[in-house]
């Protein structure tokens, strides 16, 4: 497996690759600014299953060893994504936070405008979309300070109403670096605040305008995880 240093990777990945990426992208993870887990955030190609084409996003955080006793997580995020609409096939989430724990499977059905959360069955307006599956979505968007974009985001059986802002250009210093970023940042368009998770601010690299997602902030049930690159696979 082949590791790309970040003074490497800006002429080395994702210029032009808009549509095919294979990477796992790894995270520092700050709790509180302590440095208490380590993140991961992986894609692959799109694949064939059930004869329809699938591309498989994971995201992972869990606790370095040290930190166990601070605030324990191990959570594991995998989704499947249609890569024709970038709405999700299905999600399975295995969250361990502290004592907090949650385990679930959702599967989509948007040909009958249904879903299935667990043992229950939704009826929903299609497209929907992962938050997660947006980090890479917005990768293909261009993104201009002042616009926006609106999806209706998916949490369990909650679909929330989301506009994301593109914010000014700013630069932001992490410890492996210091880099101009644009700053995609979400709210609600129903007028209601956030609560506990769900919401996902993104600052995404602009130099060769490769829009890598260097920092990522994640609420989480409990607090805040701050996401801060460490390398790329």
């Amino acid at each position: 497996m082949k590791i790309i240093s970040l003074p490497l990777l800006f002429y080395c990945v994702l210029a032009g690759q808009t549509n095919h990426w294979n990477e796992s992208l790894i995270y520092n993870a700050y709790f509180g600014g302590i440095h208490i887990a380590e993140g991961q955030l992986k894609i692959s190609e799109p694949e064939v299953s059930d004869e329809k084409p699938v591309i498989q996003i994971l995201f992972q955080a869990k606790t370095i060893s040290t930190a166990n006793f601070i605030f324990p997580i191990n959570d594991k995020i995998n989704i499947d994504i249609n890569p024709k609409t970038w709405t999700p096939i299905s999600i399975k989430k295995v969250i361990r936070e502290g004592k907090y724990k949650h385990d679930s499977f959702t599967q989509f059905f948007p040909e009958k405008n249904i879903f299935i959360y667990k043992n229950d069955t939704i009826s929903y307006v299609p497209p929907v979309h992962d938050p997660y599956s947006l980090i890479y979505l917005f990768r293909r968007k261009t993104l201009t300070p002042g616009n926006n974009f609106q999806f209706n985001t998916i949490d369990g059986k909650k679909i929330t109403p989301l506009q994301f802002d593109i914010s000014t250009i700013e630069t932001i210093r992490i410890p492996t670096g210091e880099f101009k970023t644009i700053k995609v940042n979400p709210r609600r368009t129903d007028g209601k605040p956030f609560k506990n998770a769900g919401q996902l601010t993104i600052w995404y690299s602009i130099k060769n305008n490769d829009k890598i997602p260097v920092k990522i902030n994640i609420k989480l049930k409990f607090g805040s995880l701050n996401l801060e690159l460490q390398t790329i696979y």
